[in-house]
């Protein structure tokens, strides 16, 4: 009898068990990663730049084909490859799979021209430097995974919403030019997006008129300040970011995306000065060049993962907003259905739902 009662009562302990624990699991929330994320497809990224760039004069062979004198190889990454992991194709998840699976790569840019890239003439098959440097990233992406990725450029009107694409997820990544040191949604770069290796560092310049004496960064400051035309050309506005803190506060930034029509307007004097940092000028004879003592970090954009929190299908939410009820919590029993998001509260710093 004892020996009956012991192993009726260990079976309804065990009941019970599994009655807490299916009713506790029932009405916690849990951890939902980032559908689109991107942190597995930069890494794949990462390890394809780390690939190029171990390659003897690679660097310097690409710069002097396109006679691009500003770049500088400046790295945020050892260039060793067997310590770069490439992601398990098989297992892909978020960006990466969305890769594999439509068999292209969509990268997110913006088309403009100078000296060493021309992205208007032919804005699908764009030439010159960074348009070369991509192409060698996909070439040892494809080699490592035996597959044919291929690039799919889309062009927006600027770098905003080139940030703004890259960070919803409707693009796979930026080209790799974008300077580190801008900035989107009002925050850094570097705190709001995720990013690759560096890809090249450019040390910039300001061109003014041959005959304008103005050889120093404190006598192009002079002249903004004391001048009626205080307006300086940039290409872009990370071009700008990048810069303008060492300019005079009056300073007024003109945004023309065509590098020789940009110098042109430094010629004619519609502009006082234009930032260059993709080759030199057309014409150059005609320009005084002023260095920034600046070297920009160049990289791609990926957008930053953000993890949320669910409540299972069988808790009562907020059917309008999806969140849980009140205090953040999966309670009672609702009647089904699919999962609904709880937004922001996730903890990043604990790795885990509230």
């Amino acid at each position: 009898f004892f020996s009956m009662s012991a192993m009726s009562f260990a079976a309804l302990l065990l009941l019970l068990v599994t009655f807490v624990s299916a009713d506790s699991h029932g009405t916690s929330q849990y951890l939902v990663h980032d559908p689109k994320s991107a942190e597995e497809l930069s890494e794949a990224i990462d390890a394809a730049i780390m690939t190029v760039l171990s390659k003897p004069k690679w660097f310097s062979n690409l710069k002097n084909t396109h006679q691009y004198v500003q770049a500088h190889l400046v790295t945020t990454c050892s260039p060793s490859p067997s310590k770069w992991q490439w992601p398990d194709k098989a297992s892909a998840t978020g960006l990466l799979k969305r890769v594999f699976d439509s068999n292209e790569l969509k990268v997110a840019g913006v088309q403009w021209a100078s000296q060493i890239a021309d992205y208007t003439t032919d804005g699908l098959n764009p030439t010159g430097y960074w348009a070369d440097y991509l192409q060698a990233i996909v070439d040892e992406f494809n080699a490592h995974y035996s597959t044919s990725v291929q690039i799919r450029r889309i062009y927006y009107p600027n770098s905003v919403e080139v940030g703004d694409r890259v960070a919803d997820g409707t693009v796979d990544m930026s080209e790799p030019y974008y300077y580190l040191g801008g900035f989107h949604g009002g925050k850094p770069r570097i705190e709001s997006l995720h990013f690759s290796c560096v890809t090249a560092g450019t040390a910039g310049i300001f061109i003014v008129k041959s005959d304008a004496r103005i050889n120093t960064l404190d006598a192009l400051n002079s002249a903004i300040a004391s001048g009626s035309n205080k307006k300086i050309g940039f290409i872009g506005q990370g071009n700008y970011d990048s810069v303008k803190d060492i300019l005079d506060d009056t300073a007024v930034a003109v945004f023309e995306t065509d590098g020789v029509v940009l110098a042109n307007q430094v010629a004619d004097g519609t502009l006082l000065a234009g930032y260059v940092s993709e080759g030199a000028p057309p014409d150059p004879t005609r320009f005084m060049e002023i260095s920034t003592g600046i070297i920009s970090p160049r990289v791609a954009l990926f957008k930053k993962d953000v993890d949320t929190c669910s409540c299972p299908d069988n808790t009562n939410t907020n059917t309008n907003t999806g969140a849980a009820d009140a205090g953040g919590a999966c309670t009672g029993t609702g009647t089904g259905g699919s999962s609904r998001v709880v937004i922001n509260m996730f903890n990043s710093q604990s790795g885990s739902c509230n």
